[in-house]
């Protein structure tokens, strides 16, 4: 929630920074238009503004409006550019800068039956405010917008000018009704991008998981075709972003996401897991021996034996050059230690590339399960089964080594048919 409320600040951030530029330049042609328009004759003061504040001092505010509104604009500025963030109240802030100024000028130069212009000008700002700073502040300024109308009339009755109140309600009515209904549409856009949003930020995470609920939008439109187009490549995108194209097997990338999964559905069901940290024994004597080309379809092999060794729910990953893991969910050391020793055997008995070179090839596995806390016992996992997994390559190769305190490998067996077990193992 922290991480998602430091993306929003931040992207309001540069959405003020921008938007600041042209607040100020509208200020000053507007400004610029309205002194030359008054030194012409062209534009004439409201007679509600004359009578409540005095022909002589318009102008003066209306120079000293300005230069407040460029003032706040600035100092906002300069407040984001240092902080490179904005909560919500500088944009609720800036944006009651903004309706201030509209209802300022539609008080200084509109007749009261004109103050209806106001409403259509919000109305421009408000949509901008929810496109950029989202409902909340749409609505805050929705109601201000109201409140800002009612008071100009009131002004205007209070000053000599004959208020029709029913005219005035019906058009606040319309105007409210309005605008509140295009909130609400323009908020369900706002809701399905951001959900849109989401879905990408975890596919850039390596997770696909998650696919565009089409179905959910009862009117189709142009966000509902890009969520359909995401689903009918969300299959591609996860095996080429997550899949070792050689091996076929998950990549390490897969591999640590489909880790934190795994780890946190067995801390959460309270159930052990293994890992499988296996070597190719003097994989590299293959490639110099016979090249390149045959050393990777040994690796398509491999990773296709490995595949059809594991059970169905194990997660295979080729992590290095000749480095594969095997998470194991909801399996204990002794069943951990049964599937190694299977695949070893599994190693001895086949021959790769066949029917040349005929190449054969032995593994090194170290082997560790424990209980799951939480996930973040990835590390201390990964680091216990390197451990055993070195363990078995210094003792022979071609073995299977089970992880325990102190570890100390001996060889309990000259061909390997048996695990190399470390003195005191802990059977988890």
């Amino acid at each position: 929630m922290d991480i998602e409320r430091s993306r929003v600040d931040t992207a309001t951030a540069d959405i003020l920074i921008w938007q600041t530029g042209y607040r100020l330049a509208l200020a000053l042609i507007t400004g610029l238009v309205t002194i030359a328009l008054r030194t012409l004759g062209t534009l004439q003061l409201s007679p509600v503004a004359s009578r409540a504040i005095g022909p002589d001092r318009v102008d003066v505010l209306m120079g000293v409006a300005a230069v407040l509104y460029a003032a706040l604009v600035l100092l906002i500025r300069s407040v984001v550019r240092r902080t490179r963030t904005a909560d919500r109240t500088l944009s609720t802030l800036m944006v009651a800068a903004d309706l201030t100024v509209v209802f300022w000028l539609v008080f200084l130069l509109a007749r009261p039956q004109e103050y209806f212009v106001g409403l259509f000008l919000a109305f421009v700002s408000l949509q901008l405010t929810h496109v950029y700073f989202g409902r909340a502040s749409a609505l805050l300024m929705l109601a201000a917008t109201a409140v800002a109308y009612l008071l100009l009339n009131d002004i205007a009755g209070r000053h000599g000018d004959p208020v029709a109140w029913g005219r005035v309600f019906v058009t606040l009515g319309i105007f409210g009704a309005g605008a509140l209904l295009l909130t609400l549409v323009q908020s369900n856009l706002q809701e399905r991008l951001d959900t849109l949003v989401s879905i990408f930020q975890k596919a850039e995470e390596g997770d696909f998981s998650e696919s565009y609920d089409v179905a959910a939008d009862k009117r189709p439109d142009a966000i509902t075709s890009v969520g359909r187009a995401y689903n009918r490549m969300r299959t591609q995108l996860a095996s080429i972003v997550s899949t070792d194209p050689l091996s076929g097997c998950f990549n390490r990338r897969g591999f640590e996401l489909q880790m934190r999964r795994e780890l946190a559905r067995a801390a959460r069901a309270h159930t052990d897991v293994a890992l499988l940290a296996i070597d190719l024994d003097h994989f590299k004597l293959v490639n110099d021996t016979h090249g390149h080309l045959v050393g990777d379809r040994v690796i398509a092999e491999v990773g296709e034996l490995l595949r059809a060794n594991a059970r169905t729910d194990d997660v295979v990953a080729r992590t290095g050059g000749e480095e594969f893991m095997i998470l194991a969910p909801n399996t204990s050391f002794d069943g951990a230690q049964l599937l190694a020793l299977r695949i070893v055997e599994a190693f001895r008995r086949r021959v790769f590339v066949e029917p040349s070179p005929r190449i054969a090839l032995t593994v090194s596995i170290g082997v560790v399960a424990d209980h799951v806390p939480s996930e973040t016992i990835a590390e201390d996992l990964r680091a216990r089964a390197d451990e055993a997994l070195y363990a078995a390559k210094r003792s022979g190769r071609n073995r299977v080594v089970r992880w325990s305190a102190g570890l100390d490998a001996l060889k309990l067996g000259q061909t390997g048919e048996r695990s190399i077990a470390a003195r005191g193992v802990r059977n988890g």
